[in-house]
């Protein structure tokens, strides 16, 4: 239906339609591997206490290349659980021949590939449904569908659906080399995205069972992991890569735009930063036919009433510059059992000065992304994101409040196992980033999986100009991923006074330990003296009315 709209079948034979869709398969190959990057261990953490060296620097080293399993995806998968436990690592190696990959998923048009990828338990064959339309089915019953939204009305305004002839095109595809969720996985040892098994694992209950989960807590289950996790795929199209499969890009302001024949790829139509949007004309020479647009964000509501909501414990991590201020305001809240010490897990880091410097003109962004690139990247190497429902990052200057946080995010009745980044301000748009500011930066677990196995696309795509938050926030909306708004979360205030105000979890910037430790006392009830946005803690409280 989409090919019909835009006359591409009318123009380019089916063979040269087969050659286009040969090429929405990007091979390994031809992604470009980082070199190894200089991280940072995790220097404090709920698993190990221990006292970090002030003025100690420690490195560490990770490889950041992902692995690209290919199969259909979709953006939003439910995961499912046997009991928690953190993520087994690593990535499912599926092996699909340039012949699979140049057909059809489900749900996609067939009438030109007149075959289809691998899928279901007897595989899927090309069933017609008239001369422009056919898709890839288990079975085809001929006449009307259910819920048929083609067809044609008569003079007298009655609607006629369309019929399916149900014709085969082709030959039957082969059965997916994976399992579903809820069948036994011991003999194929992978889970299969097309039937909603990204994120997960094979783990072993005992020598008669095994099933594919996002993770397994030994007791009842052996929880051996029979082969390894199954991304999660991106479901678009990068910048300058085809999307003739999916017809869909990834980034904001980029289009799927056939090229010719051969060549259907993701080109940038409109350029956007907080100041200026400008219009950006297709490449001379292309032939022009937008079959599809670009990702933007998203909101998503909360869970129906009786729906299953999602939990609200929390794994949070900070990342301080040794050397500096910063030093003092993680010693506090160290000392104190605060701001993130006060979450269900957390996480210590060292960062560095970025070499990035510049203000929002429309030109160029104040940016530290390449410091929580690889900041992020030694954060998810410890894998204790897996253990929470939320992860969490926060700066050494925001006060953070977890039991309000967990509050908020219960009041938002968030639907269970979707991936959900939180807006955390209610600004306007342009100084608060669209409502994603960097001091409290709030991920569901499926958000961070999903971000995770598509971080590279992110970085070589989105490059380092936008700031961090601009970064992960456009990262998130590029890989699908939806927001929900707490507006309340915290809003910038550099007075101590500000955390009065008993509705927000978090408070920033506080840059003295005078002003953190200020802002944490009030919180707890305990009144200090704030005049011009200066804390006097050695004077006596106000009184009380």
């Amino acid at each position: 239906q989409e090919l019909r709209a835009h006359n591409v079948l009318g123009r380019a034979p089916v063979a040269d339609l087969r050659a286009m869709f040969a090429r929405s398969l990007v091979p390994s190959q031809d992604i470009e591997q980082r070199p190894e990057d200089e991280g940072l261990r995790a220097l404090t953490s709920s698993d190990d206490a221990e006292q970090i060296p002030k003025k100690s620097r420690r490195h560490w080293y990770m490889i950041g290349a992902v692995a690209v399993g290919v199969g259909a995806a979709a953006a939003l998968v439910r995961s499912a659980h046997v009991t928690p436990k953190k993520d087994t690592m690593g990535n499912a190696e599926m092996v699909t021949t340039l012949a699979e990959a140049a057909c059809s998923g489900v749900g996609a048009n067939c009438a030109s590939t007149k075959c289809c990828k691998a899928g279901g338990a007897n595989g899927f064959q090309c069933y017609a449904k008239n001369e422009f339309w056919a898709e890839c089915k288990e079975t085809c019953e001929p006449g009307v569908h259910p819920g048929e939204k083609e067809g044609t009305y008569d003079a007298g305004g009655k609607f006629t659906p369309a019929k399916w002839s149900c014709d085969e095109l082709g030959i039957r595809g082969p059965p997916d080399p994976c399992s579903a969720p809820g069948e036994d996985c011991r003999q194929k040892k992978c889970c299969s995205a097309a039937a909603g098994g990204s994120g997960m694992t094979c783990f072993e209950k005992d020598t008669t069972w095994a099933s594919c989960a996002a993770d397994c807590t030994p007791g009842d289950w052996s929880c051996r992991a029979l082969g390894n996790r199954t991304p999660y795929a991106a479901g678009c199209g990068w910048a300058g890569k085809s999307c003739a499969d999916t017809h869909l890009c990834c980034n904001v302001g980029f289009s799927c735009v056939v090229k010719d024949a051969t060549w259907t790829a993701c080109t940038q139509t409109k350029k956007k930063s907080t100041w200026i949007t400008q219009n950006v004309p297709i490449p001379a020479g292309w032939d022009g036919t937008i079959v599809g647009g670009g990702r933007d964000e998203y909101k998503i509501g909360p869970a129906a009433a009786g729906a299953k909501v999602m939990g609200t414990s929390l794994y949070c991590f900070m990342a301080f510059l040794p050397d500096s201020y910063e030093v003092g305001l993680h010693d506090v809240a160290k000392e104190n059992k605060a701001s993130i010490f006060a979450c269900d897990e957390y996480d210590v880091f060292h960062s560095w000065k970025s070499a990035k410097a510049g203000w929002d003109t429309g030109e160029a962004t104040l940016s530290n992304t390449d410091v929580f690139i690889n900041v992020w990247d030694n954060m998810l190497n410890t894998g204790k994101f897996m253990k929470a429902d939320w992860t969490v990052k926060v700066d050494a200057d925001a006060v953070l409040i977890p039991d309000r946080l967990k509050a908020h995010i219960a009041g938002l009745r968030p639907p269970m196992g979707m991936p959900i980044y939180l807006k955390n301000n209610d600004m306007d748009p342009g100084m608060g980033n669209n409502g994603f500011l960097g001091a409290i930066e709030v991920f569901s677990k499926q958000a961070v999986q999903i971000y995770r196995d598509n971080k590279e696309g992110c970085h070589q795509s989105l490059g380092i100009n936008a700031g961090e938050d601009g970064y992960f926030k456009g990262c998130m909306d590029a890989l699908g991923v939806g927001f929900m708004v707490d507006a309340e979360l915290f809003n910038p205030d550099k007075s101590a006074g500000a955390c009065n105000l008993g509705q927000r979890a978090g408070y920033h910037p506080l840059k003295t330990v005078n002003d953190w430790k200020c802002c944490l006392d009030i919180t707890k009830g305990i009144n200090h003296k704030v005049e011009y946005g200066v804390c006097d803690m050695s004077a006596p409280p106000p009184p009380t009315r």
